[in-house]
């Protein structure tokens, strides 16, 4: 059984509330496998203003993120492909009981999100949200003061 983080825009291990929330044991004490993971979306390749430099560096803090999850034991797997398909797969394979990311308030972010929500409802996973990417939830500030 396995926990996947799902690393976005924080690709670091320290100070990433998101990933800590992926090593908590479930409530029954079970200890799950880490499953740390990127998605190369091609939503992103398409639709975003990625330059050369830009790739560069992703690519860079990538393998950088690799190694510092090799030295405690771990790896990063980098996936290709629409989330929610990529998801669907490794759900099972893996026998996922958790999925843990951080709260993005972009528009693409949320629709997708979404859908990484239902899909991992629908196979019976946890899902834990964390602000991390931003101080605060955004939607939280504003329904507390509507």
């Amino acid at each position: 059984m396995s926990v996947i983080h799902w690393f976005r825009k924080g690709l670091r291990l320290h100070d990433n509330p998101a990933l800590l929330a992926a090593l908590k044991p479930l409530e029954n004490g079970d200890i799950l496998n880490l499953k740390p993971v990127f998605v190369l979306d091609p939503w992103f390749v398409k639709n975003a203003n990625v330059g050369d430099n830009r790739w560069r560096f992703l690519q860079q803090s990538l393998e950088d993120l690799d190694r510092s999850l090799r030295k405690i034991g771990s790896r990063l797997y980098v996936l290709r492909g629409k989330p929610e398909e990529e998801f669907e797969k490794y759900f099972k394979k893996w026998e996922v009981k958790k999925i843990t990311w951080e709260i993005d308030t972009e528009p693409y972010a949320k629709r997708r999100d979404a859908k990484i929500h239902k899909l991992a409802e629908e196979h019976g996973i946890i899902v834990e949200t964390v602000s991390g990417h931003t101080l605060y939830n955004p939607e939280q500030i504003i329904a507390k003061n509507k």
